[in-house]
This record gives structure tokens, C-alpha cells and sequence, in this order.
């Protein structure tokens, strides 16, 4: 069973986080409480499909109960301060799809390396093999088998 990347792990918060210009005005006007949800949608959102979450009032409203808030504010938070990207009737975050780019190029990087190990160990077999005397005696395709002589080799 394929494990999906974002139901376990963690998600990264750059440390200039709090001085970027959309964080600034966010924490400015909605305080920490507005800082927290935003941190919540996010973890949201990091369990949607390719981190994108329905942009619905019922899903609002799911949020809105969980953050202790009301839908108006979680509503605010995702369309005024640039921080969401709204797509018809889902959404996403700019940070969680760019957690989402280093994830895959983690996972880019390390599909490369576990290949060139897997290449590794094929051409470490590959010396071993060559080094070790061969134990069988192979008989040329244009070679016929004569059982007599090999039965005559078995009784010395």
C-alpha cells in the first residue's frame, strides 16, 4: 500500500516567516488568534489532495468550528491577505504548495540516489561474479552432448 506523503511528517516554517509583508499585515489586524488559524488551515490543507481543500461554506464553517472562530473569520483570513490561492470551490496556500515542490524534490533526489545504489550494488555483484572461478562447465551451442563420455568421466 502506497503511503501518502502528507499524513505523516511535519510542515516547515521558515524563520522570516513573521516578517514577510502579507504576515505582517495578518498578525497586525487579526493578532495571534488569526496567526493560529492560518496555521490550522494550512494543516488542513496538507491533507487535501495535492493541497488543495474546498472552498465551501460548509467546509468554512468545519474550519470555523474547530479554531473556535466564526466563518467570517476564517473566510477573511483566506481571501485578504494574498496568503490563499482560490480556485472556483477549492483552495489552497501558498505555503503549503511550496512545501509540497521541496517534498518532491526530496523525493526526486532521493529516487536518483537509491538507483544509482541499486547500480552500485549490481556492479559490485558484476566484480564479485568475475572474480569467483566458475564451478560450471559450459558447453559450446555448436557443441553436441555425448552422455557416453560424461558417463565414462563419472566411473574414474
Amino acid at each position: 500500500m502506497k503511503k501518502n506523503l502528507y499524513e505523516e511528517g511535519f510542515l516547515q516554517l521558515r524563520r522570516n516567516l513573521l516578517s514577510q509583508p502579507e504576515m505582517v499585515i495578518l498578525i497586525a489586524e487579526e493578532g495571534w488568534s488569526g496567526f493560529g488559524l492560518y496555521v490550522g488551515i494550512n494543516l488542513y490543507l496538507s491533507h487535501c489532495e495535492a493541497g488543495w481543500g474546498a472552498y465551501t461554506g460548509r467546509q468554512l464553517s468545519a474550519l470555523a468550528i474547530q479554531g473556535k472562530k466564526h466563518r467570517s473569520d476564517v473566510s477573511r483570513i483566506i481571501t485578504n491577505y494574498g496568503l490563499f490561492k482560490i480556485d472556483g470551490s477549492r483552495f489552497t496556500s501558498h505555503w503549503i504548495q511550496r512545501q509540497r515542490s521541496v517534498d518532491a524534490d526530496k523525493m526526486r533526489y532521493s529516487r536518483a540516489n537509491s538507483k544509482t545504489r541499486a547500480e552500485e550494488i549490481d556492479i559490485d555483484k558484476e566484480k564479485e561474479n568475475k572474480e569467483k572461478p566458475s564451478a560450471c562447465v559450459c558447453l559450446d551451442d555448436t557443441q553436441q552432448t555425448d552422455y557416453r563420455q560424461y558417463d565414462k568421466y563419472l566411473s574414474r
